[in-house]
């Protein structure tokens, strides 16, 4: 699937942009990476919380070899229903895009406080 199938999939629901990466699309809304094209098949990003949702539809997770082991990743197949049902995409990409602002706010590093001393009043 190029930009222009995954820019028109999105667009009842939400504008997009992409990037190439591994062989691959990614998929964004602002700066949020929520979704990834490969080898011609969409797969939304999932957290424990969502991840049941997408079995119960029959989807799976992204899948692919490295170091001669099969990796896992918390992508999951778009379910086939939401190709066809603007609101079934809608539904998915909405928890698409909370899991990817959920995992944006655990990667902002907190603020640690200055071991320096501040200017000496007088």
């Amino acid at each position: 699937m190029d930009a222009a199938a995954v820019a028109e999939l999105f667009a009842p629901v939400v504008a997009v942009r992409t990037r190439r990466m591994f062989g691959g699309l990614g998929i964004y809304s602002g700066e949020a990476m929520f979704a990834l094209a490969f080898d011609g098949e969409i797969f939304l990003k999932t957290t424990e919380a969502t991840r049941p949702e997408f079995m119960a539809a029959g989807s799976e997770p992204f899948r692919y070899a490295a170091r001669s082991r099969e990796r896992e990743t918390g992508y999951w197949r778009l379910p086939a229903a939401a190709f066809d049902d603007d609101e079934a995409l809608r539904r998915y990409t909405e928890l698409a895009l909370a899991a990817a602002h959920e995992a944006a706010l655990k990667k902002r590093p907190l603020r640690r406080p200055s071991l320096r001393p501040g200017p000496l009043l007088r």
